[in-house]
């Protein structure tokens, strides 16, 4: 019994050095990371603020434990530190109950291998979880993060829209083309959604569903692109949700 007991304790002391060892980071590498966050690292963001776990499903499993352990290592999230409330607990049940979100358990639970659960287990103990449904919560230097990338689509989108009011075909199509690579984001973050986007591109002669193939938006076809949007302050703020993406099984902590 001794002899196990001893085992385990230097079992867990290996993983608590690794796991400091992984958090190490410099204010000039955190600082050059911050800058070159994507868009999949925004939409987690979003996520967090809007307590929208709907959506990430576009997104693939290992995408998602990447970018939640490089927010969490720069400090842009955090294990939330109180329990849920019961208000929380059923906002969160609610979009389990969803069709969006039960295809996504589904697929994920048949297609479950010994790969993707080695690499829960490193998600697990580099976030130092108890447990795999533990909730995080966004961090004020990630909501002030995402608050400076929101100012800037804005920007852009305004571009856009100035471009449409004015009627002018070719410079929406020439504005459209230029800010392609931000057109997830300007779903995602609530700026506009799949019927307003269509709208206006059928106005100006144009296919939104090609331009969507062209942005990678994955969950397009699934309507993913009308969840964004604000749906409540943070957990900090007490009225939000924690979420998981799988029912039964592995739940990432949004």
């Amino acid at each position: 019994m001794g002899f196990f007991s001893t085992e385990k304790w230097q079992d867990d002391k290996n993983k608590e050095e690794q796991r400091k060892k992984w958090l190490e980071i410099s204010d000039e590498e955190r600082s050059k990371e911050i800058e070159n966050l994507n868009t999949i690292d925004y939409t987690l963001l979003e996520s967090e603020r809007s307590e929208n776990l709907l959506l990430c499903l576009h997104l693939g499993l290992f995408e998602m434990l990447d970018s939640t352990e490089k927010l969490y290592r720069l400090g842009l999230i955090k294990k939330l530190d109180r329990k849920l409330t019961f208000s929380e607990k059923e906002k969160l049940e609610r979009q389990k109950d969803t069709p969006q979100f039960k295809q996504y358990a589904a697929r994920i639970q048949r297609i479950m291998d010994s790969e993707a659960e080695q690499r829960i287990r490193e998600y697990q103990v580099n976030l130092a979880l108890k447990n795999l449904d533990d909730p995080m919560d966004i961090t004020e230097k990630g909501k002030e993060i995402l608050e400076k990338k929101r100012k800037d689509l804005k920007s852009h989108w305004l571009e856009v829209q100035s471009s449409y009011d004015k009627n002018d075909k070719q410079q929406f199509r020439k504005t459209i083309e230029s800010n392609l690579g931000m057109f997830p984001l300007f779903f995602i973050m609530g700026l506009t959604n799949g019927a307003m986007m269509e709208h206006m591109m059928n106005k100006m002669e144009m296919n939104l569903q090609t331009y969507m193939q062209d942005a990678q938006i994955m969950g397009y076809d699934q309507g993913y692109a009308d969840a964004g949007g604000d749906s409540g302050g943070g957990f900090s703020d007490g009225g939000g949700d924690s979420g998981g993406f799988l029912d039964g099984g592995f739940q990432p902590g949004f």
